[in-house]
């Protein structure tokens, strides 16, 4: 499909800059209010996921559902969860907030974690909602678009039929390049942040698991090269980073897709390097869209809420409605 070359995204004049854009709009959203009801699904490995329903009313049956997939260290609470769940239940969608392994408050079963790549669990969920809901869109932010782009690939015609549409937010379609942008000094603060999140939770790995090795050099990690080489890749079964990047990102994985994807990245996403906007794949395929807004940073988008939502919540209602 032929890239989209104008974006109706505008972001507003009192944040001018990327950092502010994905900033700002993470914090405020926290603030909203979700009443969801959980259920946990078994995974063939022995572990668990666990999903969050957001539902109109309890009597209502919605014939269509929308899958929805946080970034790293993130849960059903974020704030683009929670808003862009609010809005498809507005438009009367059932939501299913997807808590990746060891992120849903209860630590997983395994020693292994959740990463870019992980599939298996999206999966087996999807096999046991497609059973209930004859119509399936998925929504993924960040390391969750790149988990949603990635399965979609990988399968292609041997999806599930309840499958129809993707939506992809700011995904760090190769995680390589991805790994270097983030390991500029402008985002030290990003990165701070990401390795004080990972390093608490894999302590506690220590304490279920006498053989975990924990390096008490965790905490002092400030690049993803360093954190993968030494934990993502090993615990996970891969050789090291190199080999985990090179099997997990979705861009080697684009051309297998056989369902409406659409992946928004906004240009100046402090994430994502010029791998991650994928024009040539995007030009030649049927079914993936591409739209690059100028601005509205990684997973901000911020402006005027209407009722039916933010900019970029919008533009995926309009995406399954037209496609899906």
């Amino acid at each position: 499909m032929p890239v989209a070359r104008e974006s109706t995204y505008r972001s507003p004049f009192y944040l001018p800059n990327a950092h502010l854009q994905t900033i700002l709009p993470n914090v405020t959203r926290r603030r909203i209010q979700v009443d969801y009801r959980r259920e946990r699904f078994e995974l063939p490995d022995t572990d668990f996921i666990d999903v969050d329903w957001l539902e109109r009313r309890e009597d209502e049956k919605p014939e269509r559902c929308c899958v929805v997939l946080h970034g790293l260290e993130g849960d059903s609470q974020a704030g683009y969860v929670k808003s862009l769940g609010k809005s498809f239940v507005q438009a009367g969608y059932a939501v299913a907030a997807f808590n990746m392994r060891g992120c849903s408050g209860e630590p997983n079963r395994l020693m292994r974690s959740y990463h870019s790549g992980d599939t298996e669990g999206l999966a087996t969920v999807l096999n046991s909602l497609s059973q209930r809901y004859e119509w399936i869109g998925l929504a993924g932010f960040s390391l969750g678009g790149n988990v949603v782009l990635k399965y979609l690939g990988e399968r292609g015609s041997k999806l599930p039929s309840a499958v129809k549409v993707g939506v992809a937010f700011s995904t760090p379609c190769n995680l390589r390049t991805s790994a270097d942008r983030l390991a500029r000094s402008e985002n030290a603060f990003y990165m701070k942040r990401f390795i004080k999140l990972l390093c608490g939770k894999l302590k506690e790995k220590e304490k279920k698991y006498p053989e975990f090795k924990y390096k008490k050099i965790c905490q002092e990690l400030r690049t993803f090269k360093e954190f993968d080489d030494i934990y993502t890749a090993p615990l996970n079964g891969f050789r090291d980073a190199e080999d985990y990047w090179r099997q997990c990102s979705s861009r080697f994985y684009l051309n297998g897709i056989e369902r409406p994807s659409l992946l928004i990245n906004a240009r100046n996403d402090p994430f994502l390097s010029l791998e991650c906007y994928p024009e040539e794949e995007a030009n030649a395929h049927e079914f993936l869209y591409l739209e690059m807004p100028n601005s509205g940073g990684h997973c901000g988008f911020p402006g005027d809420l209407y009722r039916t939502g933010y900019w970029h919540e919008r533009r995926a209602l309009k995406f399954f409605r037209e496609v899906g």
